[in-house]
C-alpha cells in the first residue's frame, strides 16, 4: 500500500471510531509521506481525540513545518489549548487561523466560544453567526448562537436560532 491507500484506510477506520487502528494507519502512511501535512494533521486529530494531547500537538506543529501554515491546522491547535485552559492562546490561533481563511466556520465557531465564555456575548453572537452563515447545516454554531442571543436578551434571534438547531439535531438523528 502507498501513503494514499494507508490515509484511506486511516480516514475509514476514524469513522468508524477505531482510533487506534486509525493511528496507526496514518503512522504506516507518514513512514511513507513523512512530511506531508495533511497526514500529520489527520494523525494530530485522532491523536487528540484519544487524548493524546502533547503528541497531538507535536503532529499539528510537525503539519506547520511541512508546509505554509493552514486554517485548519491553526484551529486544531487552538483547540488543544483551549482544551488545556489558555482561552487567550486558543483566541489568538482561531484568529490566526481567520486571517488565513476567513470563510473557514469551525474556527468562526470556536471563537465565539472563547469570546462567549470571557462574557463578549455580543462578539460571539458575530462569531456564531458568521460561523452558521458560512455552513447552514452547522447544528452547534445555531445551538451557540442560541445560547448567545439569550444572553444579549434577544429572545427572537434566541427562539429562531433554536429552532434551526433543532430542525439541524433530528436530521442528524439527535
Amino acid at each position: 500500500m502507498d501513503a494514499a491507500d494507508w490515509d484511506a484506510r486511516g480516514r475509514e477506520l476514524t469513522a468508524r471510531g477505531d482510533l487506534e487502528g486509525a493511528e496507526a494507519a496514518f503512522r504506516s502512511a507518514l513512514e511513507l509521506d513523512p512530511r506531508n501535512p495533511d497526514l500529520l494533521y489527520n494523525l494530530g486529530t485522532v491523536l487528540r481525540e484519544r487524548g493524546l494531547r502533547w503528541e497531538a500537538r507535536s503532529a499539528f506543529l510537525a503539519a506547520l513545518e511541512a508546509a505554509p501554515p493552514r486554517a485548519d491546522v491553526l484551529t486544531a491547535l487552538g483547540l488543544l489549548a483551549w482544551e488545556e485552559g489558555d482561552g487567550p492562546g486558543a483566541e489568538t490561533l482561531y484568529r490566526e487561523a481567520l486571517r488565513l481563511d476567513p470563510a473557514y466556520p469551525e474556527a468562526w465557531n470556536n471563537l465565539g466560544v472563547v469570546l462567549f465564555v470571557s462574557a463578549r456575548y455580543a462578539d460571539a453572537r458575530g462569531a456564531f453567526e458568521r460561523a452558521a452563515a458560512l455552513r447552514e447545516d452547522y447544528a452547534d454554531a445555531w445551538f451557540n448562537l442560541r445560547d448567545a442571543c439569550a444572553e444579549l436578551g434577544d429572545r427572537r434571534a434566541a427562539r429562531a436560532a433554536d429552532r434551526k438547531y433543532r430542525g439541524l439535531s433530528r436530521g442528524r438523528g439527535t
